[in-house]
């Protein structure tokens, strides 16, 4: 049985710098990830998750081998097609959760979608809609009035307005109050 995998990693190698202080964070990783499927990554610290992560995201690019997001080959990308694509397609929760503090929750999670033109009226509902998702009753109050939990419901919430179909990518976090950090509340 095959299937058009969503997510494709194809013996990617990601090197920082070069000569004898270059660091191999990742080795000719290949990976293929089916669109619903929960992939967990896991290693110890240094051992290239948030790159095989940022890879596959699209937040960087590998320094050889192929990244593909539902067929499209990130390397033949410009920086702003690949932001495009993640705005719309992948979703990333960021470990440190990125939230910009002079914006709401709702807000925060409206930006991506008004980036990609939707009215901020559509943006608002849609925001509203996934933050009552994580179980976020506060949607007006500003990141430094929310409880760690509830920046890191915020955080999942952003990637889900317009349903991305792409595997989400977040790093591991602690579970406030028993819920869990995954999106839609899948475990992490």
């Amino acid at each position: 049985m095959s299937f058009d995998p969503v997510v494709r990693l194809a013996d990617a190698t990601r090197v920082h710098g070069d000569g004898p202080q270059a660091v191999h964070a990742l080795k000719g990783v290949s990976l293929e990830v089916a669109a619903g499927e929960l992939v967990a990554v896991m290693g110890p610290s240094g051992s290239g998750k948030s790159t095989l992560l940022n890879l596959a995201g699209g937040l960087d690019t590998p320094t050889s081998g192929a990244v593909t997001v539902e067929g499209t080959p990130l390397t033949s990308l410009t920086d702003g097609e690949r932001a495009a694509l993640r705005r719309r397609r992948v979703g990333y929760v960021f470990q440190d959760l990125n939230l910009i503090p002079s914006l709401t929750a709702a807000e925060n999670v409206m930006l991506p979608r008004e980036l990609d033109g939707v009215r901020a009226r559509q943006a608002r509902r849609e925001a509203l809609e996934a933050l009552a998702e994580v179980g976020l009753e506060e949607p007006d109050r500003f990141p430094d009035e929310l409880s760690g939990g509830q920046r890191q419901r915020v955080a999942i919430a952003r990637p889900q307005p317009g349903a991305p179909r792409s595997p989400r990518s977040w790093r591991p976090c602690g579970s406030p109050a028993g819920t869990s950090c995954g999106p839609r509340g899948a475990a992490p």
